[in-house]
């Protein structure tokens, strides 16, 4: 009997026992039920409660405790529905003002850094402390995309700034010039290629894993081709290599008569007379214009065109002129720059091993250019001079 009663007990005691574990699995199965409910269930509870108006028969009914029952109805008279709430998150220390401010200071030389501006910023009590330069950068991007000034940080040598002269010779060219059907214009430029990466192919683009930067074999004094060439919108001239080209051997000299190392006017000349006239002339006459103009910049060099021209007219019965008041310090309205970074970039990804190599791979390149980019290049002079007047003459980004 006793041993009876005792099992008996003990039996009593684990029914108990589990009893109330289940009743704490169901309590705690409920409340993350409540977290892990359906749309169409809080619906239900919502449909229900708005039937009975009782939040103790609507848990009765669907089943569901009535804590979960009340948060969700509460959740639905609060919102009108039954997503959360947003949290209004934490007040940003940068307001349009401290932004548009920021931008300021951004942008001045004296304050250049987001560093900089985050201390000026603070001791002009317009933030209560000196913000992170992280937090300057995402408060001036996030100005920009809501409509206040876009800066961006740039890298490199700064361009050289345009004086108030050079930008009104700017603006009163674009503007003499802004109807000119640029087809019959030679441009011409001089270019300086130099063999950087020898046996390393660059291009302009590559992908390198997170923290990398780009590597290739470089040398400290590169070889150079020096070389003159005119684009037309019918073609491009042969390339003609000058004084100042690595390994090559020129019949010209400087004024204190030794070997020229760099162009000189007895050169280009030369260069007028045998490649720009002569070329110039094949590519207008076969595609049937008889009247074209050749355009140089404002090297010193140049002025031996003139002559070259005039006589060049007088053997020939032709009429081609230089076009007049080119604006100094205007490489960006010269479509033919936009053709040596393309030739450069080229030749630069083709690895080439040898100086040899490269100075013909440049040639070819040049002797290659597909004629509908020096359509497009040409094309380009219209909306070049637009921007300039629009500018006021300043710089353009072509």
């Amino acid at each position: 009997m006793w041993f009876t009663g005792v099992c008996h007990h003990l039996q009593t005691t684990a029914v108990a026992f589990e009893s109330i574990a289940f009743q704490a699995a169901g309590v705690k199965g409920s409340e993350m039920a409540k977290n892990h409910l359906t749309d169409e269930k809080k619906w239900h509870i919502i449909s229900t409660w708005k039937q009975t108006g009782s939040i103790e028969k609507t848990a009765r009914l669907t089943k569901t405790t009535w804590p979960t029952v009340k948060r969700w109805v509460l959740r639905y008279q609060e919102t009108g529905a039954l997503h959360a709430k947003r949290s209004p998150g934490r007040k940003r220390l940068m307001d349009n003002a401290v932004a548009e401010q920021a931008v300021q200071l951004l942008m001045s030389t004296e304050h250049g850094s987001a560093q900089e501006a985050a201390f000026e910023l603070h001791i002009a009590g317009m933030t209560p402390r000196i913000l992170h330069k992280s937090t300057i950068t995402r408060g001036v991007r996030r100005h920009g995309k809501q409509g206040g000034t876009v800066i961006i940080p740039v890298k490199g040598a700064p361009a050289k700034e345009l004086s108030d002269d050079n930008k009104a010779k700017r603006l009163a060219f674009a503007t003499a010039n802004k109807r000119r059907s640029w087809k019959n214009i030679m441009f011409t430029d001089r270019k300086k290629f130099y063999f950087r990466y020898p046996g390393s192919k660059v291009r302009r683009c590559q992908w390198v894993p997170k923290g990398s930067s780009r590597r290739a074999h470089t040398v400290n004094h590169p070889l150079g081709l020096n070389v003159y060439a005119g684009i037309t919108y019918y073609g491009i001239t042969r390339a003609h290599i000058v004084a100042g080209t690595s390994k090559h051997k020129t019949e010209y000299v400087n004024k204190q008569g030794t070997e020229a190392r760099n162009i000189t006017a007895g050169e280009y000349n030369d260069v007028v007379k045998s490649t720009f006239l002569r070329d110039g002339t094949r590519l207008f006459s076969g595609s049937g214009v008889s009247s074209w103009v050749l355009q140089q910049d404002n090297d010193p060099t140049h002025r031996a065109a003139y002559a070259a021209v005039l006589e060049y007219n007088r053997r020939n019965s032709s009429s081609i002129s230089i076009l007049g008041d080119w604006p100094p310090n205007s490489p960006d309205l010269n479509p033919i720059e936009n053709l040596w970074s393309w030739v450069d970039a080229q030749v630069h990804a083709m690895g080439c091993q040898t100086f040899e190599e490269f100075r013909q791979a440049v040639l070819d390149q040049l002797a290659a250019v597909p004629k509908q980019m020096l359509r497009n290049l040409v094309s380009s002079m219209q909306e070049r001079l637009a921007k300039v007047i629009e500018l006021e003459g300043d710089r353009i980004n072509y």
